[in-house]
């Protein structure tokens, strides 16, 4: 996932985004339940990414070349 797509996620989850003037930074809040619910999207998300690129090659040492680039993420 792009940096952009995980920040649009945030916003679908229920995060709220905070403009400090002091810092002149944003930061992100969030209650427990909607953190959870961010997690289990990004884990579902990368999931799918890990299982799409696995369908897409056509043997098993190449399957474990697959994963290890993933896991390079």
């Amino acid at each position: 996932m792009t940096d952009e797509e995980i920040l649009k996620l945030a916003e679908t989850c229920e995060f709220d985004r905070h403009h400090s003037k002091i810092t002149l930074t944003t930061y992100w809040e969030c209650d427990e339940i909607d953190l959870l619910k961010f997690a289990q999207e990004i884990r579902k998300q990368t999931i799918d990414e890990i299982l799409t690129t696995l369908e897409e090659v056509p043997n098993p040492e190449a399957n474990r070349t697959a994963i290890n680039r993933i896991k390079g993420i």
